[in-house]
């Protein structure tokens, strides 16, 4: 019996030895709900589902944003009403940077093309300051640039000459 008695205190005190002699977690491995995770972009979405995601988020932020419009194979992601305050636009972009629509592989490649094709005739037709496009995307004309008397005429051309899945599509 005493030795019954012996191993049943022995056990728990050999448990609490052994658990005292390993290492502590740092807690970096334990999800909280404080945590600080933030999303990245997922390239194996596809871009209507990049583009959805980023409209919800926009929206969620207080931006009147729609989502992407498809036209057969192309899609297109459309952005914010022109009169939106800059400093809610602004605030809105930083917090969905992570959602933000990539590109990838054939996709970006085809679509950097047709921006290029684009800022192309946008200066043959009379829009000397258009822009190329760059690593994030097509082109994007600035104030200036759109008030070029030539602008509006030269983009309904330019628009007219792209296949729907080559024009820029921001």
């Amino acid at each position: 019996m005493r030795k019954s008695f012996l191993g049943a205190c022995l056990l728990p005190l050999l448990l609490v030895t052994a658990a005292a002699c390993t290492k502590s977690d740092d807690g970096r491995d334990v999800a909280s709900v404080g945590g600080t995770a933030a999303p990245s972009p997922t390239p194996s979405l596809s871009m209507l589902e990049q583009g959805i995601r980023y409209a919800q988020c926009m929206r969620a932020q207080g931006v009147a944003w729609p989502d992407p419009e498809v036209d057969g194979d192309s899609v297109r992601i459309l952005g914010a009403d022109k009169n939106v305050d800059a400093d809610v636009l602004n605030k809105a972009e930083e917090a969905c940077k992570p959602y933000q629509p990539t590109l990838s592989g054939p996709e970006r490649e085809r679509k950097v093309a047709g921006g290029l094709e684009f800022s192309r005739c946008m200066r043959e037709n009379g829009v000397e300051d258009f822009p190329d496009p760059d690593a994030s995307g097509p082109g994007d004309a600035d104030d200036s640039v759109r008030k070029d008397p030539q602008f509006e005429q030269a983009e309904v051309t330019c628009r007219g000459r792209m296949r729907p899945s080559s024009g820029p599509s921001s």
